[in-house]
């Protein structure tokens, strides 16, 4: 999150490592699919035209809804993630900090209070005049209000 802040860019090797860590977690809990639509989305990525890569990414996420039917929720999100940073919507450390949180947590309703700290600071931004807000602090308190909500 600093280093969002003070640059609006976060060190790959932060934010690889997490979706690495995250991916074995999801791994022991069983959520082999969306960790291989993970891996092949990243590999996807370099694919031309945009098209190609459309079309190849709709078809991984359709196989790994189909064979792990219980994680076909997860499986959307990543693609609907996928998508945003495909045409520009989200930076990448947002798109892997957003998949790695759904792999770790298992439950895509945690971006809903992430999207309630993004328009509270979208609307603060815009206050300021600022063009560009850094994501990653709504998704660090987004995913802590998230985690904490049951113990208040």
């Amino acid at each position: 999150m600093v280093y969002d802040l003070r640059n609006h860019q976060v060190p790959t090797p932060l934010t690889v490592g997490g979706m690495v860590g995250a991916g074995v977690y999801a791994l022991f809990n069983g959520l082999w699919a969306p960790v291989l639509l993970m891996i092949a989305l990243t590999h996807v990525s370099d694919f031309n035209p945009r098209e190609k890569r459309l079309a190849l990414a709709l078809t991984l996420s359709a196989f790994a809804a189909i064979f792990q039917p219980a994680a076909t929720l997860i499986c959307l999100l990543i693609l609907v993630v996928w998508v945003l940073w495909e045409f520009g919507v989200l930076g990448g450390a947002d798109v892997k900090l957003i998949i790695a949180g759904v792999l770790v947590l298992g439950n895509p309703i945690f971006l809903i209070p992430i999207s309630i700290v993004g328009g509270v600071q979208g609307v603060i931004a815009s206050l300021q005049k600022k063009r560009e807000i850094p994501f990653v602090v709504s998704i660090f308190c987004g995913t802590l209000l998230f985690v904490l909500y049951p113990y208040f």
